[in-house]
């Protein structure tokens, strides 16, 4: 904007200021003190506004689809998988089958394993994870029990299961009516066992590593004791408790039905 004196013409730029509904015109130092002017001197001032600048739109960027990898979907065999005890597999393996996003990287498989009062944000993710690496051992090929197994393909980590004594699950006794309800059990029997989690490496779903770990599981809890396995697979949303297909497939046979959409699944030795 261009302003300038009546009579002797002075030319500045400058900008209007909005104060108290009006607005204010700054007077440079430059101009007011070479002409004397001072607060409470009245002058004559005839304002020429100059156009804004033309606002070019920028041309938008071209979105161009970024290809996401979304893995094979051919079937895997269990003789293309390599499942071990999970203290035989690296701590960094079992890390990658669970990701760092999703509720696999939140919960850590301490659905069942939770004390009273405590839960998936009141522990942490950090803690459950601490936690999961304790009870399998990772890395400590001589340890004594472990609490779960880890399949390979092609030397890559691809899936997990949890397989252990399932007395050793303390939300699982305490607030469960599965496995329990409509049947006489004993809590705690130790011979017992229970497949309880399943988590499969993103990329590698929906391939039959669940299926192949299911079945290996048995054989896992049958050396060590076991007298008979379980598992609890959920009609609706098979998750990472399983479906009834991959317990069946395992040799499973359902032995109550608790409610409509979970169902008891055993091995009996």
């Amino acid at each position: 904007m261009d302003q300038e004196f009546v009579g002797e013409v002075i030319e500045w730029k400058t900008s209007l200021w909005p104060k108290d509904g009006g607005y204010l015109l700054p007077l440079k130092d430059a101009v007011r003190k070479p002409e004397g002017l001072d607060a409470g001197d009245a002058v004559d001032v005839r304002l020429t506004f100059d156009a804004l600048p033309h606002k070019q739109k920028r041309p938008s960027a071209k979105r161009v689809p970024v290809r996401r990898p979304t893995g094979s979907r051919e079937p895997v065999t269990a003789d293309q998988l390599t499942i071990r005890p999970a203290n035989q597999a690296a701590w960094e393996d079992l890390r990658a089958v669970f990701g760092t996003t999703g509720d696999t990287a939140r919960c850590w498989c301490r659905r069942f394993r939770m004390l009273p009062k405590e839960s998936w944000a009141s522990e942490g993710p950090e803690e459950l994870a601490a936690r999961l690496r304790d009870q399998t051992a990772c890395g400590n090929r001589t340890a004594r029990a472990t609490s779960g197994l880890v399949a390979y393909l092609d030397g890559e980590p691809v899936g997990w299961c949890a397989v252990a004594p399932r007395a050793d699950h303390p939300r699982l006794l305490r607030d469960y009516r599965v496995p329990w309800l409509g049947r006489n059990e004993d809590k705690a029997d130790t011979t017992v066992w229970a497949l309880t989690c399943f988590v499969t490496r993103v990329g590698y779903r929906r391939r039959g590593v669940g299926r192949a770990l299911a079945r290996a599981a048995v054989g896992f809890a049958r050396e060590r004791g076991a007298r008979a396995v379980e598992g609890y697979p959920d009609f609706v949303d098979g998750g990472s408790v399983g479906t009834l297909a991959m317990f069946a497939d395992a040799g499973f046979a359902e032995v109550s039905r608790p409610g409509n959409r979970r169902a008891v699944m055993r091995i009996d030795f």
